[in-house]
C-alpha cells in the first residue's frame, strides 16, 4: 500500500465539517430591549456610501478613502500582496487568507472554517459501499485486494466497474448472441378468388389426389392383378 492511500478505518475518521467553531449566541434578557430604533450618526452624501451604510452592519467601510475625501494622500501606497503578508496568514487547506487581509472571505458572523471555499477543500468521508458483504463474488474480489469502500473500480488502475452487472431475465431458449429473424406475415398474402368453373376443377383434382393416396396406402397388389388393374 502506498503512502498516499489513507488506511484509517471509517469509525476513526473525522466527520465532514468537524472542527468548525460556532459563534456563541448571547440572548437578551427580558425587559431590556428598547423600543426606539437607534439613530444613524452617519450622514452619507453619495449613493454608494448610503448603500454601504444600509448593507454593512458596521456602517461605512473603514478601509480606504471615502468618495467624499478629496485630499491626496502622500507617500507610497501599499499593494494587496504587502497587506496580505503583513496583516494575515494563508490557510494551509484552501490557500486563502485568514482574518485581517483585504481579500479574506471571513466575516464577523462567520469564521473562516465555515466558508464554502474552505469546506470544498476538506477531505470528504463517504459512506460505506452498499454491496452485500456475504456475496461470494465480493469475497473473491476482496481476497485479491479490492476494497469496495475505496470508491475505485476493478483493475490495476481502478478504471473498471464498481457495481455488479444487473441480471436480466431470459425467458427463451435461444443461445446468447443469437439474433432471431422476424417471421414473415402470412396474412398479407392476397387470396385468389375462384369462379364456378375453377371451383369444380379444383374439387376434381382434390378427389383424384385422395383416390390416389387411398390406393397407395390401402391397395393390394394381388387383388389388383386379379382384377386386371395392375
Amino acid at each position: 500500500m502506498s503512502d498516499d492511500e489513507d488506511s484509517t478505518p471509517f469509525e476513526v475518521q473525522r466527520l465532514f465539517g468537524a472542527g468548525i467553531k460556532r459563534k456563541r449566541v448571547d440572548f437578551v434578557p427580558a425587559g431590556t430591549l428598547s423600543t426606539e430604533a437607534p439613530r444613524q450618526t452617519n450622514t452619507p452624501t453619495f449613493t454608494g456610501d448610503q448603500y454601504l451604510s444600509l448593507v454593512l452592519k458596521n456602517g461605512l467601510l473603514s478601509k480606504g478613502p471615502s468618495k467624499t475625501d478629496t485630499g491626496v494622500s502622500n507617500g507610497p501606497e501599499s499593494t494587496p500582496q504587502d497587506q496580505r503578508g503583513s496583516k494575515g496568514t494563508i490557510c494551509e487547506i484552501c490557500n486563502l487568507p485568514f482574518n485581517g487581509s483585504d481579500d479574506a472571505i471571513t466575516t464577523p458572523t462567520r469564521p473562516h472554517e465555515a466558508s464554502i471555499a474552505h469546506q470544498v477543500c476538506l477531505k470528504h468521508s463517504y459512506p460505506p459501499s452498499h454491496l452485500d458483504r456475504e456475496r461470494q463474488g465480493l469475497k473473491y474480489l476482496s481476497s485479491y485486494g479490492w476494497d469496495p469502500d475505496s470508491r475505485l473500480g476493478l483493475g490495476a488502475t481502478g478504471d473498471g466497474i464498481r457495481a455488479p452487472i444487473k441480471a436480466k431475465v431470459k425467458n427463451d431458449t435461444v443461445g446468447l448472441g443469437v439474433e432471431l429473424r422476424e417471421p414473415k406475415d402470412k396474412s398479407k398474402k392476397k387470396k385468389e378468388r375462384l369462379d364456378a368453373k375453377k371451383v369444380r376443377k379444383k374439387e376434381l383434382e382434390d378427389r383424384r389426389k385422395r383416390e390416389k393416396l387411398q390406393q397407395i396406402f390401402y391397395g393390394n397388389d394381388d387383388v389388383e392383378k386379379y382384377l386386371g388393374g395392375g
